[in-house]
């Protein structure tokens, strides 16, 4: 009986926690995606990803020959596809868009 309370006091909590640690974590990737500007270079980026705390996936070189990366911020939150794609040409970024899925 004493397992199942503390069950239920352990899914009470996870579910008051995990939507405000979910809007923190979303308005963050929110946030840092607004203040990247076309023209800054791949190592502004990281320094900015860095300083900011967000997790960032790449830059990946996409097509090597056209010079073109990619690099996303991912959430920390689990169950969540929001994120922000940067694209990039040759060694500065090009576009920063909020993906919503």
């Amino acid at each position: 009986m004493k397992i199942i309370v503390n069950l239920i006091q352990l899914t009470v909590v996870a579910a008051i926690i995990y939507p405000i640690f979910y809007i923190w974590d979303t308005d963050k990737i929110e946030k840092f995606c607004k203040i990247v500007e076309p023209g800054m270079t791949k190592q502004e980026l990281i320094q900015l990803a860095d300083e900011s705390s967000v997790k960032m996936l790449g830059p990946i070189d996409g097509d090597v020959a056209g010079g073109k990366w990619q690099a996303t911020i991912v959430a920390y939150s689990p169950y969540t596809e929001y994120s922000c794609e940067i694209k990039g040409i040759a060694n500065s970024v090009a576009v920063a868009e909020i993906i919503d899925d």
